[in-house]
């Protein structure tokens, strides 16, 4: 007995209570599978069914007519039912034409039975064969659960578990890790590619991590689907260890990163200073990773920890090949990114590769529907390679990050204004490294000094004079130039530098004065940038 075949109408129409059994309409349908066998004599037989049974009738409940309807197969095939047979011998019951073509059309099969049978011996046979059949594929789902958390113990576990499960349900088979690679058993150039026909969830700590998947050309059996739930606890049980084992390391590598990011001394891996020794360049990234609004979700720490813990592995994975090294620790609610250029000899730059390697991961993460809400955004400093600036470096990176304006703010129009991208970089900031380098305060100072009467003018009379002083400077003190910029009659432009000649006083737009204002009117922006 296959264990994994369904019991089909043609199986049981191989047994001996069947041998004198016919097919009277429907026989396409014979390979339909049959659950349990079920005796019915009433005609409101969809109220007694739940799919999958095979109905026996002697015809008692069809009336004096002794006719088998159409209406009444319809209701039984619409319900699910797999098959009727119907004895013959003491109801003397017709089947109408009807009934019969519509059977015939939807391959429900209609068998008849032309001498006495015992319904009893028939229920109790099919039962029995059912109940044998259900036994060994528990004996066998037992044993392949411990085969499956054996495997979980040893070299390749997750690999050899997938190998099984092929080989046990003969169907294609991935698992997609939300953590890390996906895996996928045996080759899709091995064999043709077939589409998804079913899929269970991975759930470690009531959160889900993963997916295992079965390709086929048919639907899968309900032995192939339990086999597959038992498969999906042991690879949890896998994941789970992964998980824990990430986590651990994180806490290893948190303690060298805060020494390195608080002092500039360390202790670091030995690839990482390998690579300090042979000249490559070192960067810090400050990560700030969003779970979304939904205070719901916010509650539930597991599954944040999972989407950290998936964006720092997909970060090792698109960079690592770039030849960047990168580790990765949490920090204040931030993280930690130590990025170390492996590849000092490559033909595009250090710096060059961490924006291939951060776009491909904006890339990525788009697609982590399942992670539930989840946004981030990062910082990363200028490029350093003496441990010593590692401290300035984070402080950078910090700076930088708190520069990035939300999505929903309205694009800004000047030359150095921050994108909503996901990711800021310093050597990016023009003028703005040397801000990130001074206090706050400091800076607020510089511009009130230089530009203070313009910005109070601009706040009480709500004028533009501000932004007219910053286009003309750009457009290098041209007049027709800036009123096409501003897209303003030139009289107005005339009437607004007359303004801010008043309120600047005069030789305002002298090399020496004009270098000043020009900087005061980024650190503006700066400022503002900050403050959002």
């Amino acid at each position: 007995m296959d264990i994994q075949s369904p019991l089909t109408v043609s199986d049981i129409l191989k047994r001996p209570l069947f041998r004198h059994a016919k097919v009277a309409a429907g026989s396409r349908g014979l390979n339909r599978e049959v659950k349990w066998v079920h005796i019915l004599e009433i005609m409101d037989g969809s109220s007694y069914v739940r799919g999958n049974e095979m109905i026996l009738m002697t015809g008692v409940g069809l009336g004096e007519e002794k006719e088998l309807k159409v209406q009444f197969v319809r209701e039984l095939w619409e319900s699910g039912v797999s098959a009727l047979a119907i004895e013959l011998v003491h109801q003397f019951v017709h089947l109408s034409e009807e009934a019969k073509a519509f059977a015939d059309q939807h391959a429900f099969p209609i068998i008849v039975f032309e001498e006495p049978v015992s319904f009893i011996e028939i229920t109790q046979d099919i039962h029995g064969d059912l109940i044998h059949r259900h036994h060994r594929q528990l004996l066998a789902l037992e044993r392949l659960s411990h085969q499956f958390h054996q495997l979980v113990l040893k070299p390749q576990g997750v690999k050899n578990i997938l190998r099984l499960l092929y080989q046990e349900t003969g169907y294609a088979v991935r698992l997609v890790d939300y953590l890390g690679e996906d895996l996928v058993y045996p080759d899709f150039r091995e064999i043709p590619e077939h589409p998804l026909i079913f899929s269970h969830p991975i759930v470690v700590l009531d959160v889900q991590v993963g997916e295992l998947q079965m390709s086929g050309s048919t639907a899968p059996t309900d032995f192939a689907r339990l086999v597959m739930e038992r498969a999906a606890t042991a690879l949890a049980q896998e994941l789970l260890r992964s998980i824990s084992l990430e986590e651990r390391r994180l806490r290893v590598t948190q303690e060298w990163m805060d020494h390195l990011i608080e002092s500039g001394s360390t202790r670091p891996p030995k690839e990482l200073s390998a690579a300090v020794d042979q000249g490559g360049q070192l960067a810090i990234g400050a990560v700030e990773p969003r779970h979304g609004n939904d205070p719901e979700y916010n509650r539930v720490e597991t599954m944040q920890n999972i989407a950290l813990l998936k964006w720092t592995h997909t970060i090792r994975t698109e960079l690592t090949p770039l030849g960047i090294g990168v580790w990765t620790a949490p920090r204040e609610g931030l993280w930690v990114l130590v990025l170390a250029d492996l590849t000092p000899s490559a033909n595009l730059s250090f710096q060059d590769r961490l924006r291939r390697g951060f776009d491909r991961l904006s890339v990525q993460s788009l697609n982590w529907s399942h992670l539930a809400p989840f946004e981030w955004k990062a910082g990363v400093s200028l490029a350093f390679n003496r441990w010593e600036q590692a401290p300035q470096a984070w402080r950078q990176a910090v700076a930088a990050l708190s520069l990035i304006k939300p999505a929903t703010d309205a694009p800004a129009d000047d030359g150095e204004s921050i994108s909503s991208a996901p990711v800021v970089y310093c050597e990016d900031l023009h003028a703005w490294q040397l801000f990130l380098q001074v206090s706050p305060a400091v800076l607020a100072q510089y511009v009130e000094a230089q530009i203070g009467p313009l910005l109070a003018y601009d706040r009480e009379h709500g004028t533009q004079l501000t932004k007219t002083l910053e286009v003309y400077l750009a457009e290098n003190l041209s007049k027709q130039q800036t009123a096409n910029a501003l897209y303003i009659h030139r009289q107005t432009l005339y009437y607004r530098l007359e303004q801010i000649g008043q309120l600047l006083g005069k030789d305002w737009d002298s090399p020496d004065r004009r270098l000043a204002l020009e900087t005061a009117l980024s650190a503006h922006r700066f400022l503002q940038a900050q403050r959002r």
